[in-house]
């Protein structure tokens, strides 16, 4: 098992380009986004837990399994369509290799310090194997949403969507230095476990308010657009097209680089 002790240090020498896609900045967003009707939700923030099994079927709490990801890192295939079209977990990045991709080519290029990298690190393990949602999905939506920028504003398109994954309007949004380790640690409890307004990862995958069947694939359309299409997950219902397919890039080891979904037709 992981220790919660694990530090990262910052690299030199690295690409000074941001990604293609700094979701923070660009991502098109539904107002329904994170799901509708809020009302159905239990949202129980830090402590909840996926309780699904097909859900469940979604978790490695070990860490270490999975590839190198691609080899050269701005690869990018096109996913679309129903759930069953995208790469199953045998194919994912291991962590450990997904993050240190992920750290060179996006949090050291936003600007996270060393420590602030580690302290990303360990709330992805400590929030994982509390709520059992997959430690590389967990990082993978975060920077979708905002390339792991720890001081990422807050969008908003109806609802104020705040932190590192952009989560429904959070109580407490801004990240404080001062208190760094709990700071963006609550910031992967809101957007994994939910906050007092709305969903997060898990509330989802137990099919609160969205019937997602657990299915990782249509929990990451409805966590973007708060509705889903369920024959075509490349629908954007009012967000970002590309969504899904990004992060099952990501989970495959796309850096975020090159042309990304755009060369993919979606809406």
């Amino acid at each position: 098992m992981l220790t919660l002790s694990f530090f990262v240090a910052a690299l030199a020498g690295l690409a000074t380009a941001l990604p293609i896609n700094s979701a923070s900045a660009s991502e098109r967003r539904s107002t329904l986004r994170h799901g509708d009707p809020r009302t159905l939700f239990t949202r129980n923030g830090s402590g909840s837990v996926v309780t699904n099994p097909t859900a469940l079927g979604f978790y490695d709490p070990t860490f270490s399994d999975g590839t190198g990801g691609y080899s050269t890192p701005n690869t990018y295939n096109c996913y679309s369509g129903p759930a069953a079209n995208f790469p199953p977990m045998s194919t994912w990045m291991n962590f450990d290799a997904m993050f240190n991709r992920n750290q060179q080519y996006s949090l050291v290029v936003v600007g996270d310090t060393g420590p602030e990298q580690g302290a990303i690190y360990n709330a992805i393990v400590s929030v994982s194997q509390q709520a059992k949602v997959d430690a590389r999905v967990i990082l993978a939506v975060i920077i979708q949403e905002s390339t792991g920028n720890v001081r990422v504003g807050c969008t908003n398109n109806g609802v104020e969507n705040c932190g590192l994954m952009q989560s429904y309007n959070p109580p407490d949004p801004a990240y404080n230095p001062n208190n760094m380790q709990a700071s963006i640690t609550q910031m992967v409890v809101d957007g994994t476990q939910g906050t007092p307004a709305g969903a997060g990862l898990v509330q989802l995958f137990n099919n609160a308010g969205l019937q997602t069947g657990g299915n990782l694939w249509n929990v990451l359309r409805g966590y973007n657009s708060g509705s889903i299409d369920f024959n075509n997950l490349s629908d954007p219902e009012g967000a970002t097209a590309s969504y899904v397919s990004d992060v099952a890039n990501r989970l495959l080891g796309w850096n975020g680089y090159g042309n990304g979904g755009t060369v993919c037709g979606f809406a």
